[in-house]
């Protein structure tokens, strides 16, 4: 679930802000994380192409995510019947397309994926406007995760209503228990070229979900099921500042982000940057980002919750904890290869290589650290 947050995360920036390509293209990157318990690797495909040209784009994109997690670090030691490694396969299908007309554009996408407990089916929807004679741009998007929520159990998958004790909450409008987690995004954000070297930008983000939150293997001590509010309500404000540094080919970038939500959870995240191109078709970036939180209201530090406590967790995002991750990421195009004979297909193509590394606060259930690596290929076609 933590991934499918980060995935989702990602997608929504990409929505609008990303730049529609003056060409078709096939990239392909390998994705991998690692914590003390889990280990995820998740091969994507992406190819796009331009109908007629780059006033209109669409785009198909295949992942398949392997999960191999301890069933204890992830709360499943019940279904595997002890503490072993299991691995769990998701397959995801997204379509894309967007569009520009003058000082418009437009995007939009719809994702289908499964695994053995979990389907999800989500969409979006945005658009962005230039302003200023072009020097600033105003964009509005809103995505929908509409996710089915199942528990593995005596061998069949079964609807997951929570761990609460109160009913009423479990119930949708109906008056029926419901397994459907909803989550709308709603993100205002506008960018402005503040001199020819400064470019600075501010995002306003809220999410809104109700549905089971909380995960159906994990337990908090003496057993019982985690439970979590089926309501839950965030917002964050970031901002950053790029500056290019003249004479020389470095490119410095501030950036913060703060979040609150409605379970007590504040968090700030400050973040620098630092782009370097050499070698003339080499680009360097290099980031330091630290990130703090407190924890949930209904977090307990001991761990002991009562059997008639209607809130439990035993979620680590839930508590409070703090985090530095420095990670660089080396970008290498390789249309110096394209005059090489034979090799013209390479015009436009570059080759992409991150790496991160979290180091979490002591006392973290999913510490000390985590690493977070991709590979990537792209080329026109």
């Amino acid at each position: 679930m933590r991934l499918r947050l980060v995935v989702c995360a990602c997608v929504v920036s990409l929505l609008v802000a990303r730049d529609l390509a003056a060409e078709d293209r096939v990239t392909v990157r390998g994705n991998y994380y690692r914590e003390t318990s889990t280990r995820v690797l998740a091969p994507v495909v992406y190819v796009e192409k331009d109908l007629p040209d780059e006033r209109f784009t669409i785009g198909a994109e295949y992942l398949l995510d392997a999960v191999t997690s301890a069933s204890i670090g992830a709360g499943a030691a019940a279904v595997t019947g002890g503490d072993y490694l299991f691995t769990e396969f998701r397959h995801e299908g997204t379509l894309r397309a967007s569009a520009r007309l003058k000082e418009w554009s437009f995007g939009g996408f719809f994702r289908y994926s499964t695994e053995s407990d979990w389907v999800s089916r989500s969409f979006g929807v945005g658009g962005a406007r230039d302003v200023f004679g072009r020097a600033g741009t105003v964009s509005l998007q809103y995505t929908a995760n509409l996710d089915s929520v199942l528990q593995l159990y005596g061998g069949r998958a079964i609807p997951w209503y929570g761990g609460k004790m109160n009913i009423e909450e479990m119930s949708s409008e109906t008056g029926k228990q419901s397994n459907l987690l909803q989550v709308h995004y709603l993100g205002l954000g506008y960018t402005h070229a503040l001199t020819r070297r400064l470019l600075g930008g501010a995002l306003l983000e809220g999410i809104f979900a109700r549905g089971p939150q909380d995960n159906p293997y994990r337990k908090v001590r003496d057993g019982l099921d985690e439970s979590h509010p089926r309501e839950r309500k965030r917002i964050a404000l970031s901002g950053f500042l790029r500056y290019a540094i003249p004479k020389t080919p470095l490119v410095l970038e501030g950036r913060y982000r703060f979040y609150a939500d409605d379970w007590g959870i504040l968090a700030n995240a400050p973040e620098v940057r630092a782009h370097v191109r050499f070698l003339r078709r080499v680009v360097l970036r290099l980031r330091y980002r630290f990130y703090q939180q407190t924890g949930a209201w209904f977090w307990r530090e001991d761990g002991n919750y009562g059997s008639d406590t209607i809130y439990r967790t035993a979620d680590p995002k839930m508590t409070r904890f703090h985090s530095h991750t420095p990670g660089a990421e080396l970008t290498v195009e390789l249309d110096g290869l394209a005059k090489v004979r034979g090799l013209h297909w390479l015009r436009g193509a570059w080759v992409q290589a991150t790496y991160n590394h979290v180091f979490y606060s002591e006392g973290y259930r999913f510490g000390p650290y985590a690493r977070l690596g991709s590979l990537a290929f792209s080329v026109p076609f």
